[in-house]
């Protein structure tokens, strides 16, 4: 994607969610530490780390936009 520029709308948008996903990823943590059945343990622990890796996509973006 090219940072050169990135309309205000796109910043509002990534920056939402961002937080959406804060809030997702806090909720999750929470669950898996009062999850005790492995199955359900491993499909929160696989939402875990797919929410953390679109959370790094959307923070690289805003950071690549900021350094405009």
């Amino acid at each position: 994607m090219d940072n050169t520029f990135m309309p205000r709308e796109d910043l509002d948008r990534l920056r939402r969610r961002e937080a959406e996903l804060l809030i997702r990823l806090k909720k999750m943590k929470r669950r898996m530490n009062e999850t005790h059945e492995l199955d359900t343990l491993a499909l929160h622990v696989k939402l875990f780390e797919e929410a953390q890796q679109e959370l790094r996509r959307v923070q690289e973006k805003l950071t690549g936009a900021a350094t405009e």
